[in-house]
């Protein structure tokens, strides 16, 4: 879980916000007011003492202490150059409110030392950006507090829903806000999907243990009848077809089988591809009867992964099927390098309106569904898929269609050597 993405984050961010809003409400009211009050007892009081200077209304023991009247040589040269009007200076060390007037020619001037009055108003900024800053510290330090403890039990119930802890019941369950409901409702759908997929599970396996035993017999009748029926061709290819079709039938069954189980308790095998992909294609030469085509393999070299043998068969051979159920004539190519196998045709390629569901169930290549029920590429996904492989489809060389299976090493180079001096059958410890 991303921590910036987090409702802890977004809470501390909510808290720290707040703070910075009030705090500057707060530091724009005092900022304010110290300026009125500058306004109503600094500058008016100079505009109101200048008036009366002017009326002649001071005698010369009646002009108030704190405030120098200065006029025409009496200013000093910062103050001559001053234009009319209210001003802030400092001069020679002091904070000065000085008001520049000027009657028939003659400059005057009202000062009055607000030195005291401009270090308060230093120190109460001061004290502003201090209760400001403090404020957003605080206000970070309780979000972050406050937040810790209301979301720690959606801490928890997210950090089980990841972990996928199914041993033990979801934290929360029995609370009565918002994440009880919330931690019941991902149990009561966690129970359901899981449900489902055990009925699948099952029933995928029921169907496939019941078909077992009818396809072996299948197959056991297939080679009496090829023994018994060897001075006559014509039947004997049909018992050929028989034997081929319950031998497909088999594997599909042992595919689903194993597609049924969960991934990671497959029982993993050595399996060296070249080997599989050779006796796959020697398997659809009947397929290419009667038909100007030839399968080519382009292996420099054995790869041997460790996977389910009867998966990486199931997968290698839909494939193959595929390709040779949809070219008429030409070359079909399988290539195999040190993390791939491809199955390239030169037919003609696959329609644009397919192409987005072509790993779907019951979705057929072409528009005659005459050559397969539309479960072959689906097959596939499904069985790269458990494999932890991937499959994709792109245009060949030549116009036609090539898939592509990808595949992972194991980089362990005692296992590898261990699945070389082995034969396709022996089992990795």
């Amino acid at each position: 879980m991303r921590t910036s993405n987090s409702i802890r984050g977004r809470m501390v961010a909510a808290y720290v916000l707040l703070a910075v809003i009030i705090g500057g409400v707060f530091a724009g009211s005092a900022f304010f007011v110290i300026n009125e009050i500058e306004i109503q007892l600094i500058d008016k009081r100079l505009a109101r003492a200048a008036d009366a200077w002017e009326a002649g209304a001071y005698q010369s023991a009646q002009q108030p202490t704190e405030l120098g009247f200065l006029t025409g040589t009496q200013l000093p040269p910062a103050l001559q150059k001053l234009p009319p009007g209210i001003h802030e200076l400092r001069l020679s060390g002091r904070a000065l409110h000085v008001l520049i007037r000027e009657t028939n020619g003659v400059r005057h001037a009202v000062v009055d030392d607000q030195s005291d009055f401009e270090d308060i108003e230093i120190s109460t900024y001061v004290a502003l950006s201090v209760a400001f800053l403090g404020g957003i510290a605080l206000a970070l330090l309780i979000g972050r507090a406050s937040a810790s403890r209301v979301i720690l039990p959606l801490t928890n119930l997210a950090s089980a829903v990841e972990e996928n802890q199914r041993e033990e019941a979801l934290p929360g369950l029995d609370s009565r806000d918002e994440i009880g409901v919330l931690a019941r409702a991902i149990e009561d759908r966690t129970n359901q999907l899981s449900l489902a997929l055990q009925r699948e599970r099952w029933f995928t396996a029921d169907v496939s243990h019941e078909l077992r035993t009818p396809l072996t017999i299948m197959l056991g009748a297939a080679e009496v009848l090829a023994r018994r029926l060897k001075d006559q061709p014509d039947l004997l290819l049909m018992t050929d077809r028989i034997r081929r079709n319950a031998s497909d039938t088999a594997q599909q069954v042992a595919a689903l089988l194993q597609l049924a189980r969960v991934p990671e308790s497959g029982h993993l095998m050595c399996v060296p591809l070249r080997q599989l992909i050779e006796h796959e294609v020697e398997r659809c030469q009947p397929l290419l009867r009667d038909k100007p085509l030839t399968i080519e393999v382009v292996a420099p070299e054995e790869v041997t992964v460790q996977a389910i043998p009867d998966l990486v068969t199931i997968a290698v051979s839909n494939l193959l099927r595929n390709a040779c159920l949809h070219t008429e004539q030409g070359v079909i190519t399988v290539h195999l390098d040190a993390g791939a196998i491809a199955v390239e045709d030169n037919g003609p390629g696959l329609p644009e309106t397919v192409k987005a569901r072509l790993f779907d169930r019951f979705m057929h290549a072409r528009d005659d569904a005459s050559n397969g029920s539309g479960l072959g590429l689906s097959i596939v996904k499904r069985v790269v898929d458990h494999l932890g492989w991937t499959v994709a489809h792109t245009h060949g060389a030549a116009g036609g269609s090539r898939f592509l299976l990808q595949f992972h090493r194991d980089n362990d180079k005692r296992v590898l050597e261990r699945c070389r001096m082995t034969h396709a059958g022996s089992t990795v410890p």
